[in-house]
C-alpha cells in the first residue's frame, strides 16, 4: 500500500502542491480591493444651526471583501459625524462611524485623509432698518417733497453671538441737498459684516432717491410728482415690494397752493389683501405678483383741487414672508402696518412649496 502510495511520488506531491495554488488564487480573485468617496450623512443640528454650502459631501474610504458584496454595498455606504464636534464656522472633524455594511465587508479610513471639512452657518435672522442721512436744502424755489431707501431694511443671517458687532440700524452716509433741483438717486455700498455674518439675499447696495420739486403757487393745471404709494391692511408677517413706489398726479387747481401743501394733502394707497397661514407656512391665495389699483385721496384743504389722474393708476405686488417671522410665526387677520422689528432675532421661515 505504502510502496503503491509512494510510486512515482514526485508527480502527485506537483499535482497537490498545483491544486493547492489554483485553489488559493481562486479564492484570492473573488476578494475586491476599492477606494471610493462615500455620502456624509449630516446630523440634524439645533439652535438655528445648519450645515452650510462648500462643507464636504463625501469621504474617501477603502473597501475590501467579497467581489460582490463590494459591488452590491457600496453604493449605500455612509459616513457619520457627531453632533457635538460641530460648531458655528468652519470645523475639520472626523468620522465617528460607517453605516450601511455587512458582515464580511472592511471599511477603513485612507492614511491622510481622516477628516472632513464642515461649515456650519446660523439661519437665525436681524432686521436692520436703513436710515439715510439728508442734509442742507435745496435752492429756492425747490422743495423736497419725499424720499425712498430701497431696500428699506437689510436682513443679516448668520452667529447670534456677532449681532451685537451690528447694532440694530445701517446709517448712510450723508447725502446734500445743496444745489438739487430735480429728483436724484444715490448709490451706496452695504457696509461690511464681522465674520459669520452675512446678508439675506446677497444685497451689495442701497439706493435713495430724493424727490425735489418746485415750490410753485400758480393756479391751473399741473402733475405733481413723487406721491409715495402706502399699503393698506398689510398682513403683519408679510412684506409687500412696489414695481413703483409712488405715482404722478395730475390736477387743476383753481386757487394758488403750493407744491409742499399739494403733496401732504395726497394719499396714494393700494389695497395689500394676501394672508400668511403659519399653519403650512404659506401665503395665500398664493405668491405670485397682483396688480392693484392705486387709490387717490385728498385732505379737506385741497377741497378746490380737481384730480384729473393718476399715473400709473395700477401697480404690481410681491408679497414676501417676513425674515423674521419663524415656523411659530402668527398671522394677523386685521392686518398691520408691515413694519420688520428691528430687534427680531428669529429662525427663518422654511422655502415655500412651488
Amino acid at each position: 500500500m505504502i510502496k503503491a502510495l509512494l510510486n512515482n511520488w514526485q508527480a502527485k506531491l506537483g499535482s497537490i502542491i498545483l491544486a493547492t495554488l489554483f485553489y488559493i488564487n481562486l479564492q484570492n480573485s473573488k476578494i475586491l480591493v476599492r477606494e471610493v468617496n462615500i455620502k456624509i450623512e449630516y446630523p440634524k443640528l439645533s439652535g438655528g444651526l445648519i450645515i452650510a454650502k462648500g462643507s464636504d459631501t463625501t469621504f474617501p474610504v477603502k473597501v475590501e471583501g467579497v467581489r460582490d458584496y463590494v459591488n452590491f454595498y457600496t453604493p449605500s455606504l455612509k459616513a457619520y459625524i457627531s453632533p457635538a464636534d460641530l460648531h458655528p464656522g468652519e470645523n475639520i472633524v472626523n468620522v465617528v462611524r460607517f453605516g450601511g455594511t455587512t458582515p464580511g465587508l472592511r471599511i477603513s479610513k485612507i492614511p491622510g485623509k481622516e477628516k472632513v471639512k464642515i461649515i456650519v452657518e446660523s439661519n437665525v435672522s436681524r432686521t436692520l432698518i436703513v436710515e439715510p442721512k439728508l442734509a442742507g436744502d435745496p435752492p429756492k424755489d425747490y422743495i423736497k417733497s419725499s424720499h425712498f431707501v430701497s431696500p428699506t431694511s437689510l436682513v443679516v443671517v448668520g452667529n447670534p453671538s456677532e449681532f451685537d458687532k451690528v447694532g440694530r440700524i445701517v446709517s448712510l452716509p450723508s447725502i446734500s441737498l445743496k444745489d438739487k433741483t430735480k429728483t436724484f438717486t444715490q448709490k451706496f455700498k452695504v457696509p461690511d459684516l464681522p465674520a459669520g455674518l452675512r446678508y439675506r439675499d446677497n444685497i451689495k447696495e442701497v439706493s435713495v432717491t430724493v424727490n425735489i420739486v418746485a415750490d410753485s403757487s400758480t393756479p391751473g393745471e399741473s402733475i405733481v410728482l413723487g406721491v409715495p404709494v402706502k399699503c393698506q391692511n398689510l398682513d403683519k408677517n408679510l412684506e409687500a415690494e412696489f414695481s413703483e413706489q409712488e405715482v404722478s398726479v395730475k390736477l387743476q387747481s383753481k386757487t394758488p397752493l403750493r407744491s409742499i401743501q399739494i403733496i401732504k394733502g395726497l394719499n396714494a394707497s393700494v389695497v395689500c389683501s394676501h394672508k400668511y397661514d403659519p399653519k403650512i407656512k404659506k401665503i395665500l391665495p398664493d405668491g405670485k405678483p397682483v396688480v392693484a389699483k392705486v387709490r387717490l385721496e385728498k385732505a379737506p384743504s385741497l377741497k378746490s383741487v380737481e384730480i384729473q389722474g393718476v399715473f400709473p393708476d395700477r401697480i404690481s405686488i410681491l408679497y414676501r414672508v417676513r425674515p423674521d417671522i419663524g415656523s411659530g410665526g402668527t398671522g394677523s387677520e386685521d392686518g398691520g402696518d408691515g413694519n420688520s422689528d428691528p430687534g427680531s432675532e428669529e429662525p427663518l421661515p422654511e422655502p415655500e412649496e412651488e
